[in-house]
């Protein structure tokens, strides 16, 4: 327990610190953080993924204030991770590549199993479904553009909403994270909304970071 607490608070303080802001992590990014650490992604590796996020915004070594939300740093730590797995087995092919084709193969059979039987209202996501499997067909799979399809997806689930079910997750995030104020609940509503559609639908995600 001690080191979980250690992992969320190293993590909460690198982040805050780095956006130069006063600031809570919402909902969302205490449920990221937890999902970093259940996948085994290393402290360490997580604040060097949050470190490139911010090094890497347009214009300036490191812009304080324009990441909103600790999801932003969400690619650039996915990047470190696979990083720190491929240096863990010496770049070589064997355990790491065999375990990246199993992840493979499980998001394929996501991807082809939701395009069997995709409901006719979340039509719009079939192309998105139909370039992943495409992807995933690959030995190699353009790991990046997997993570764009998933916040593709994510963007068309949330626009499929309608106002009165946004203005109900609203009221929800308000009464029970009263302190969330502007781009923080905002982002709070998002994606408790896109994870709700996500789990009705049996929506999956491309991107190989989510599968063990």
């Amino acid at each position: 327990m001690a080191g979980r607490e250690a992992y969320f608070r190293g993590i909460s303080n690198r982040f805050i610190a780095l956006r130069g802001a006063p600031f809570s992590l919402s909902p969302a990014d205490l449920e990221l953080i937890s999902a970093w650490d259940s996948a085994g992604v290393p402290l360490d590796v997580v604040l060097e993924g949050i470190e490139e996020a911010f090094s890497v915004r347009p214009g300036r070594p490191r812009a304080r204030g324009k990441i909103l939300a600790l999801s932003f740093c969400r690619p650039s730590v996915e990047r470190a991770f696979a990083l720190h797995r491929e240096l863990a087995v010496g770049g070589k092919r064997g355990t790491g590549g065999g375990n990246t084709e199993k992840k493979r193969l499980a998001a394929r059979a996501e991807a082809e199993r939701f395009l069997r039987r995709i409901p006719p209202s979340l039509a719009a996501l079939r192309p998105h479904y139909e370039e992943a499997l495409g992807l995933l067909s690959a030995a190699q799979p353009d790991l990046e553009r997997l993570e764009r399809l998933d916040e593709a997806v994510d963007a068309a689930l949330e626009s499929s909403v309608s106002p009165s079910e946004r203005k109900e997750a609203e009221t929800a995030v308000g009464r029970d994270h009263p302190r969330l104020r502007g781009e923080a609940k905002g982002e709070a509503v998002s994606t408790g909304l896109v994870k709700a559609l996500r789990e009705k639908f049996e929506v999956p995600r491309v991107s190989l970071f989510y599968y063990g």
